[in-house]
């Protein structure tokens, strides 16, 4: 029997013991490592579990293992110093991150304008060359045999030059899948992929020849009515764009400011103060 089992045991022991003859009356603590206590409220159980003495028994002694390397890694200086040096600069640099983000807050410059969206676009145009297809389409999943299949297909086939009204009902009263946001670009990719479309197809090639798409699957059809396109080495449209140009716009912004108020703070803060740089 080596040293550690003989301490683990001598700890469980002392533990019991410690719980059988507290002075306190706290029934519902379970075990103690030094000044470390294991609560009965700390246990996970569920009667669903099986026996409660050994679910009990089993994260006692897990939780007695756990106390028992963190006492030795407390007793580690090394370690504890390396630890202190982390927790230290994790402060101050969530500190920073507050406190600029408080500024920022409370600054009334945050405001992107599609003015601004437009301008980083023309300017950085060579920056948003496709590197995929992007289509603006209407996709649906109907079952074969949904009444008035044809009246659907001829609307769709027609659209924009149909009632647009009919076809969303249509899709949310009998598409099993839809995706019915014209205005909106996707990749190409992300469309097929609900479809089952021949992958030795030249998707450029597709995409200059058809506007109008389907295939049964089963049970199911297929509907797919492309409305627009960009094909890779397009520019991207600047709506597809225009997120991540007001992300990149605020970013900047927020830089330009933070550096700006950390002059101002040192500039004041340093006023009066007696301080060396060695």
């Amino acid at each position: 029997m080596n040293n550690y089992t003989i301490l683990f045991m001598l700890i469980i022991i002392q533990s019991c013991s410690w719980v059988t003859n507290n002075n306190d009356g706290d029934a519902d603590v379970l075990a103690r490592v030094d000044n470390s206590f294991l609560y009965k409220k700390d246990i996970i159980y569920d009667p669903s579990m099986g026996d409660s003495s050994d679910i009990y028994s089993n994260q006692i002694n897990r939780w007695i293992k756990k106390q028992l390397i963190l006492n030795s890694a407390y007793q580690n200086d090394e370690i504890m110093n390396q630890i202190q040096n982390k927790v230290d600069n994790y402060k101050e640099s969530l500190m920073l991150f507050e406190f600029e983000k408080y500024l920022f807050s409370n600054s009334n410059n945050i405001n992107i304008s599609k003015q601004e969206i437009n301008e980083y676009y023309e300017k950085n145009s060579d920056d948003f060359i496709l590197p995929f297809n992007l289509v603006r389409a209407i996709y649906a999943k109907i079952p074969d045999d949904a009444p008035s299949i044809n009246v659907f297909r001829n609307n769709l086939r027609k659209y924009p030059n149909s009632d647009t009204t009919e076809i969303i009902s249509y899709c949310f009263q009998f598409a099993e899948k839809s995706f019915l946001e014209d205005s909106t670009w996707i990749k190409f990719d992300d469309i097929i992929m609900n479809i089952p479309f021949p992958a030795e197809v030249d998707k450029v090639k597709f995409l200059n020849r058809r506007t109008y798409y389907e295939t049964r699957e089963n049970e199911y059809i297929h509907f797919l009515r492309i409305l627009d396109k960009k094909l890779i080495g397009d520019f991207s449209p600047i709506s597809y764009e225009e997120e991540i140009i007001n992300t990149i716009l605020l970013n900047n912004r927020k830089q330009e400011l933070f550096d700006k108020l950390r002059d101002s703070i040192y500039n004041n803060s340093t006023k009066g103060v007696d301080y060396e740089i060695y």
